[in-house]
Order: C-alpha cells, then sequence, then structure tokens
C-alpha cells in the first residue's frame, strides 16, 4: 500500500484538503469564500481542552495532534492531516474543545470561523454529508487507537505511527524528535529510543538529529501491526473516493 494522501504542491491550495476536495464544485466555492490559509508552525497550539471553539482548520499539508490528558502527562489520540479537520465541536452544536490540539509537522492550514462553517452545514446537504463521513472515519481511528495501545508492541505502534505521518507529509522526510514521538505514542522516552533504532538497524527508516527519513515504506508496513492498514481503507472508502459526481475539481 502506498501513501493514501499526499496531493503535493509547491504552494498549497484548498483542493490539498482531501474533505475540501470531495465537494461538489458549488458546496467547495460556498466553502471556499469563507477560507484563509496560514502559516502553522510546528508547536502551533490550535485548541487546548476547554477552549471555546470559534474556528474550524483544514490542514493543507501540515499535520495535527490530538492529545488527551493522562494525569500530570498526555497521549496522542489520533493524527489528523490533509485527510481531515479539527473543529468537529462546530459540526455536533457544541462549543468547547475535549481535546488538546497541536500542531504536529508545520506547515499550512485553512482557517474559517465556526459559526460560518457551521450555517453552511446546517445548509448545505453535501458539505453536512461530507463532514460526517469524515466524523465517522475519525471515531473508527480513535477507537481503533484504544485497542492497539492495548494489545500491540511499542515497535508496532511505533511502525504505524510513523506510516500514518509520512501518510500526510510530503516526501519522506520529516522532523521529528524522540521526546516527541515519545509524548505520542504515551511512553517513555527510553523506549522510543530503542523501538526507533530497531527500526532504523533494519533498514527502514534513517534518524539523524531530530529528522526521520522513510527508506523502506513496504517494509515497515510489515512491522507495522494490522490497525494502520484497518484505519486507512475506512479513510480509502469515506474520504479518498470522490463522493460526489464531479468531486476532485
Amino acid at each position: 500500500m502506498g501513501k493514501l494522501f499526499a496531493l503535493k504542491r509547491t504552494m498549497p491550495t484548498f483542493d490539498e484538503n482531501l474533505l475540501f476536495r470531495s465537494l461538489p464544485p458549488e458546496s467547495a466555492g460556498h466553502l471556499a469564500e469563507h477560507l484563509t490559509i496560514l502559516d502553522a508552525p510546528a508547536r502551533t497550539e490550535l485548541y487546548e481542552r476547554g477552549d471555546r471553539v470559534d474556528r474550524v482548520y483544514f490542514p493543507l499539508d501540515s499535520v495535527i495532534s490530538m492529545t488527551a490528558p493522562t494525569g500530570a502527562a498526555q497521549g496522542e489520540v489520533a493524527t489528523v492531516g490533509q485527510e481531515g479537520m479539527i473543529g468537529l465541536a462546530a459540526l455536533f452544536g457544541t462549543e468547547m474543545a475535549n481535546m488538546r490540539f497541536f500542531v504536529q509537522i508545520g506547515g499550512h492550514i485553512a482557517v474559517a470561523p465556526a459559526a460560518k462553517f457551521s450555517e453552511l452545514v446546517r445548509s448545505d446537504e453535501a458539505l453536512r454529508t461530507v463532514m460526517l463521513r469524515y466524523a465517522h472515519a475519525i471515531f473508527n481511528q480513535i477507537g481503533q487507537s484504544v485497542v492497539c495501545n492495548q494489545r500491540h508492541s511499542l515497535r508496532q505502534r511505533c511502525a504505524r505511527w510513523l506510516l500514518m505521518t509520512h501518510d500526510r507529509v510530503p516526501g519522506n522526510q520529516f522532523h521529528l524528535t524522540h521526546e516527541f514521538l515519545a509524548v505520542m505514542l504515551g511512553v517513555r522516552r527510553a523506549g522510543v529510543t530503542v523501538a526507533a533504532g530497531n527500526l532504523q538497524k533494519a533498514g527502514l527508516i534513517r534518524y539523524r538529529r531530530g529528522e526521520i527519513t522513510i527508506l523502506d515504506r513496504p517494509g515497515l508496513e510489515q512491522v507495522s501491526c494490522a490497525c494502520y492498514r484497518l484505519v486507512a481503507e475506512v479513510y480509502e472508502r469515506l474520504i479518498c473516493e470522490p463522493l460526489y459526481a464531479g468531486a476532485g475539481h
């Protein structure tokens, strides 16, 4: 299985985001009227838990991490890239973020006022359908992550996380420290160092000064648990296939 997403351009446009691309032209045009593209440097905070959701975000070539508190620490619940959006609270008519959202891999992001997005969702059936299908996909991803964290080895989970990130970034290289990966996987840094070191010794990745390069993606998929493919298949079915005739403009 190759990269799932990955429409790559030098300067991102709205249709880098697969949800936007899945809309019929009229719905995409209405949404585009309220979108603005912003730079999203790594570690930028979008929402803290308990914040009011006043904007929705559509990653273009950035990757967003959704984390939940675990006592004094935190663990990643989901990774969101160009296949998704941040701000589902606005879709469901609530106003408060119940997770922390921050930029994991820097890039660009399209932003719209949450109130206007909610108004469009209520009036536009096509937009509402696309967003509900995405909500179903990410809820599946979160549920699969729960099982994965309980049942699979750190090496498998590390491989899965690297594949998910690789799907959502340009090229084969991205910046990632062991400390950051430990937070994402909810483990000690020493464990991540061992797991990533094993993957590097196997020739699957190269890690140097915080830069990870994917060298052998098929090999990395073999190491990963089945959770990666199960989640990927849901996204392929619900998001990557055009939902409406004429989509993919």
